[in-house]
């Protein structure tokens, strides 16, 4: 007879029960206004320095690590890979940092973070 086994089922079927928690309100929601907003701050994955929202120091975010940057831009990718339609209907490249491109030329850092680069997807 296995008693380890028995164990194991009754570890595997029990259901834990979470206590209820009423619908929250609008009270309980704190309500911040338009320029508390703008003053929260991102910090450039690159230069780690910090940057309000508002501000236009922010340039772009990597579609690569998903990080924002200020510095250390390659550019919009030219591939045929990171041309999006958007919903408007417009084309959409994706911006990628130099540390998410290969290192061919091309592909080094931008000065203002215009130009562009190709990624690893569309290089291949």
């Amino acid at each position: 007879m296995c008693f380890t086994r028995k164990k194991h089922r009754q570890k595997k079927n029990k259901k834990k029960i979470y206590p209820y928690v009423a619908e929250r309100t609008s009270d309980d929601i704190k309500k911040i206004t338009h320029e508390e907003f703008l003053s929260e701050c991102i910090c450039c994955h690159n230069c780690k320095q910090i940057f309000n929202i508002g501000s236009s120091e922010i340039k772009i975010h990597c579609a690569g690590c998903n990080q924002f940057f200020h510095c250390g831009i390659a550019g919009k990718c030219r591939g045929s890979g990171c041309n999006l339609p958007t919903m408007i209907g417009q084309n959409h490249r994706l911006s990628w940092c130099v540390n998410c491109v290969p290192k061919i030329e091309g592909n080094e850092e931008k000065i203002n973070g215009e130009g562009t680069c190709i990624c690893n997807d569309c290089f291949k």
